[in-house]
């Protein structure tokens, strides 16, 4: 009867092990380390209130003290949240997606008891359901890459078997079972009680900020990553360090040289030569456009060109919460546009004091310049337009259609006028300067003062010109650059020395900042140290103070030497003063006279000076001086 029991018990047990073979792929072999214990969750907001058991948290190795293993876990979680946010609009279920890889990376824990294991209580963790990990891959397929549903000791169906033999386990032949972690419980309950919403995490240096609230608005000067609320930081790093402070460096020296310059012009052709031509008023015009334009850069870099351009992480300066950006901004602008306006307008000049026609009353294009520049400033600062913008060294308009239409199509226009004027003036000159002689060259060389100058900032504002409109037609592959600065951060291990976004090359940048601030030493070369500005500073009344007081001195000193001889010789003195009034009665004739020649009537009193025997190469010499002479400023 006893063998018949027997028999019976092993023929019972002989079909368990049957039906447990049958269903085995439904349970993964688990690995444990001894060591290992169940701490709480010591971690942020990344799985604060996704995890399905945040008190046990299956930790190796180092314990409860250290729990080492749960920090270097939260860090490969911050990287996997960080390429989520990017895969908005591209991956479903993210939400559920994040409960998921937290629960499969920070296991929940299941401790064993002495009734379980004498020898030994053991730490297990306890794994996500298959039904989990499929549901992850179904919401963002991109995962499958990185996660396999099919390896069954991390993604159970029903469970896990451990083998505790050695720890005095003797049930089910020594193989404990733990439950899969069914996710799906806990997201439905945390979602609706809790209103668990997606977690957006930006690698650095990006910030994260929340496009829905006011403070942190677009238009405020924040530049989002949709569809992600990612900010870029300010200013962008199109550059290395190194080369955004050599950019500064040379923008700060030649902007504060060409400062001082400038104000030299203005007030050498603006105050101190008495008697006012159209190349005086055009010289001193384009000559305050440019000190304007170095202003706003000595504001900037007085206040700090960072702090004045990023006045908070991530946010460019705008007018809209900057003022200081308005003006600065303002400045800039009334500078950059009188230098294209004037610059055009003295081309014109050119073209038509060498062609002989007459233009219209110079007063309309001081009135038709300056109204430009009033009336498009009102514009863009009603409009709120001036702002930082990445990658640029000054406050000014940024919005596309604002630049085109305001600044870049008229000023085009003038750009073009200006250089068709230019190429006249060539074409002029060269058929002249065929007829004169090699001894009468210097008289060409000097004369193309004004032409040089009109040529050179013409050049340069449409090499500014071409730079714009080429960064421009660039911007889809500028854009391409930004996403793969953004899988650079999602990658790199040292992400600030090597993840850089895209933009125009340096060297067309650095020479795009030169031109700008180099108008003013340029203009102090062609003009400021010209003739008539030296005689200007000679002839101005502090010079003339200096020198009546050292003449005064020098009388003092000879009627002193002469003691009692009843007083020095002045008549040297005398002398050279009557020859220096003579000098200056004469140049200011000359003055006079030059300054009232006009080239259809040119002044018969130097025609005629010409011996009516000279060649015809004779007379094209002399009608090359007067019509030269004729627009030397």
């Amino acid at each position: 009867m006893i063998n018949k029991f027997k028999f019976y018990l092993i023929f019972l047990n002989l079909i368990l092990l049957l039906v447990n073979c049958q269903n085995l792929n439904d349970y993964g072999f688990g690995i444990f380390d001894e060591s290992s214990t169940c701490t709480s969750y010591i971690g942020n907001e990344i799985c604060k209130n996704r995890l399905s058991n945040s008190e046990k948290i299956y930790t190796t190795p180092g314990g409860g003290i250290d729990k080492l293993s749960q920090i270097s876990t939260l860090q490969i979680l911050q990287k996997g949240f960080e390429s989520l946010t990017f895969s908005q609009g591209i991956c479903q279920d993210l939400n559920f997606i994040q409960f998921g890889m937290c629960d499969a990376a920070l296991s929940p824990c299941i401790e064993t008891t002495p009734k379980i294991t004498p020898g030994y209580n053991i730490s297990l963790p306890q794994r996500v359901c298959k039904s989990v990990c499929e549901r992850m891959l179904i919401g963002c397929p991109q995962l499958a890459i990185q996660i396999d549903c099919s390896i069954s000791f991390l993604f159970p169906k029903i469970g896990t078997l451990y083998n505790l033999t050695k720890y005095g386990y003797t049930a089910n032949g020594g193989m404990y079972m733990v439950p899969c972690i069914d996710t799906e419980i806990n997201y439905e309950m945390n979602k609706v009680q809790k209103n668990i919403e997606f977690f957006e995490s930006c690698p650095y240096p990006l910030l994260l900020k929340n496009s829905t609230d006011p403070q942190y608005a677009e238009k405020r000067g924040y530049t989002y990553l949709t569809p992600t609320n990612c900010v870029l930081p300010c200013p962008i790093p199109n550059y290395t360090k190194s080369q955004i402070n050599s950019v500064i460096n040379m923008s700060k020296a030649m902007s504060s040289i060409s400062f001082v310059l400038s104000l030299f012009n203005v007030i050498t052709f603006g105050f101190l030569i008495k008697k006012k031509s159209k190349y005086n008023v055009c010289i001193a015009l384009m000559a305050i456009g440019s000190s304007f334009i170095y202003l706003s850069d000595i504001i900037n870099y007085g206040v700090g060109i960072e702090k004045q351009l990023c006045p908070e992480p991530g946010r460019v300066a705008t007018q809209r919460v900057d003022s200081l950006c308005g003006f600065t901004g303002s400045i800039f602008h009334i500078g950059i546009t009188l230098c294209v306006l004037w610059s055009m307008t003295m081309g014109i000049v050119l073209y038509s004091k060498i062609k002989q026609f007459k233009l219209p009353n110079f007063r309309y294009f001081l009135i038709g310049n300056l109204s430009f520049t009033v009336i498009t400033l009102i514009i863009l600062a009603s409009a709120k337009k001036f702002q930082g913008g990445n990658g640029f060294l000054e406050c000014w308009m940024r919005d596309r259609w604002y630049v085109v239409a305001i600044f870049w199509i008229p000023c085009g226009i003038a750009l073009l006028l200006g250089v068709l004027s230019i190429c006249g003036v060539i074409f002029e000159i060269y058929k002249i300067s065929k007829n004169v002689s090699l001894k009468d060259s210097k008289v060409v060389i000097r004369e193309l003062k004004p032409f040089v100058l009109v040529v050179t900032v013409s050049a340069s504002l449409i090499y500014l010109f071409i730079f714009y409109f080429d960064s421009e037609s660039k911007y889809d592959f500028y854009k391409q650059g930004v996403e793969d600065y953004i899988l650079c951060l999602l990658t790199s291990e040292n992400a600030l020395d090597e993840c850089y976004t895209v933009g125009p090359s340096f060297n067309s940048y650095f020479m795009f900042y030169f031109l700008i601030r180099f108008f003013g030493i340029l203009f102090f070369g062609i003009f400021g140290t010209s003739e008539i500005a030296r005689n200007a500073w000679t002839e101005s009344f502090f010079v003339t103070k200096i020198k009546s007081k050292m003449s005064i001195t020098t009388v003092s000193s000879s009627t002193r030497g002469g003691g009692g001889g009843g007083g020095g010789d002045t008549s040297g003195i005398k002398s050279s003063s009557s020859s220096s009034s003579n000098n200056n009665s004469v140049r200011k004739n000359y003055d006079d006279d030059f300054n009232s020649k006009n080239l259809s009537q040119p002044d018969n009193t130097i025609i005629t000076n010409n011996n009516n025997n000279n060649n015809n190469n004779n007379n094209n010499n002399n009608k090359m001086e007067i019509e030269l002479d004729s627009i030397d400023i």
